[in-house]
């Protein structure tokens, strides 16, 4: 009877793997590859803008996996890119927690922290991120917003010229370090910004609106009306277009148009309250 026994209490004990034992460790390796698989394919569901797709599959991982990295991570991306912030924050300290080594988790929640404005918090998130991984070129994009909102010029714009080092066909990186320049008056060097953004883009509507801005500032009022209508090739109903439109027409001596303009971007929903 106690040779029966024996191995009983030894499996209880743990002295001895059982098949249970095995079968329930092989069944943990197979949830972790298919949840492994399910956020690959999610990942790539995002790249191509498919975000409903994408965030139901990371759902399903993170049913499989929950504690999978990538799956948080990947949740907590598309409720950026829904405007949902604080969600998106939750996931990225969720991935902070879960691993404290991956770059990637620390700079969605310092995208997250830099859209609910507490830009302190984000900056800090950032370094983070940038010490695991100085390849991060979106966290220095990221960052030099956060700079530039703190009212940083210096930092913000060396942490655009690393990160466009590092990504130099980053469109959007080339643009706000154009509109960092613009507000700081250094409208020739933001021209050339927002010129090589629309190289890489051509289909960037509000860049031609932005460098059709500094060209009427510059008193350039022809190679704005240019932009201007370019951007409206692109964006028939884009009320910024016209109304800095109208200011390079009432350069031009065209009241009349520029009258028009002024008409069509109040109807459009331009608030120039908001832009003074």
């Amino acid at each position: 009877m106690k040779s029966d026994e024996s191995p009983k209490r030894e499996n209880a004990r743990g002295g001895k793997k059982g098949k249970g034992a095995q079968i329930s460790l092989d069944a943990s390796k197979n949830r972790r590859g298919l949840a492994e698989t399910m956020c690959a394919s999610a990942k790539e569901a995002f790249e191509e803008g498919d975000f409903d797709d994408a965030f139901e599959t990371y759902q399903r991982a993170l049913k499989l996996e929950p504690c999978s990295v990538d799956a948080r991570v990947g949740v907590g991306r598309i409720w950026l890119e829904f405007g949902e912030y604080e969600r998106a924050y939750e996931e990225g300290d969720r991935a902070v927690k879960l691993d404290s080594g991956r770059a990637d988790a620390f700079e969605l929640r310092g995208h997250a922290e830099r859209f609910l404005e507490r830009y302190d918090r984000a900056i800090r998130d950032y370094d983070r991120a940038i010490e695991l991984d100085g390849k991060a070129y979106v966290a220095y994009y990221g960052r030099a917003i956060a700079y530039d909102m703190l009212g940083q010029t210096d930092a913000a714009l060396e942490d655009f010229r690393r990160c466009l080092t590092l990504a130099p066909e980053f469109v959007s990186a080339y643009y706000d370090r154009g509109v960092l320049l613009a507000n700081e008056n250094r409208l020739r060097e933001a021209v050339d910004d927002y010129t090589k953004a629309l190289e890489r883009d051509p289909e960037f509507a509000h860049c031609y609106v932005a460098r059709g801005e500094a060209y009427a500032e510059l008193g350039d009022p022809k190679r704005a009306l240019r932009d201007f209508n370019a951007a409206l090739e692109l964006e028939p109903e884009n009320p910024d277009a016209y109304y800095y439109r109208a200011t390079a027409y009432k350069q031009l001596g065209d009241e009349r148009a520029a009258k028009r303009d002024l008409q069509l971007a109040r109807e459009l929903g331009f608030n120039e309250e908001t832009d003074a």
